[in-house]
């Protein structure tokens, strides 16, 4: 495992989640997007503030500063408001990404993690979710984006 690699699988990361979100706030009007469902954590807002607010606390984790509380997602009432805070937990996810070394990689997180487990581990949490969003939008009559890591590699995303 090397940095080159972390930074490439979050920039799939990053990129399918902005795929999604532009996806849902083009097809979906914002009554759609908060309505509640038994998939998850509810909504597809609520599925959006998840993958941000659990991004923000591992990557908090790694600056060793305090875990912010995870997000209510009813503080986000409108779209925009959850996609500026979105934006700015991404920049600190990539300022942090842009000053890691490989050997940062192999440092012991906690337990029997490394550094590099965990930021797998978080690729892996959003992909997870992304798929729970799709299976709502197809409750919607809507095929959702692909995800496929492959198709990113490729270029088709």
């Amino acid at each position: 495992m090397n940095v080159e690699h972390i930074r490439h699988l979050f920039e799939y990361h990053f990129t399918l989640n902005r795929k999604f979100w532009h996806f849902c706030t083009e097809n979906l009007k914002w009554k759609q997007m908060i309505e509640e469902t038994d998939i998850s954590v509810g909504s597809i807002r609520n599925l959006f503030v998840h993958i941000m607010s659990v991004d923000e606390r591992w990557f908090s984790g790694f600056r060793k500063i305090p875990l912010p509380d995870h997000a209510n997602p009813e503080s986000f009432g409108k779209p925009e408001e959850l996609r500026l805070r979105w934006d700015l937990v991404e920049a600190d996810m990539r300022a942090f990404l842009d000053g890691i070394t490989d050997s940062d990689l192999e440092k012991p997180f906690q337990d029997n993690m490394k550094f590099w487990h965990v930021l797998s581990h978080v690729v892996n949490h959003g992909t997870a979710h992304r798929a729970q969003i799709g299976t709502i939008l197809r409750h919607f009559g809507l095929k959702p984006p692909p995800q496929d890591y492959i198709f990113f590699v490729m270029g088709r995303i």
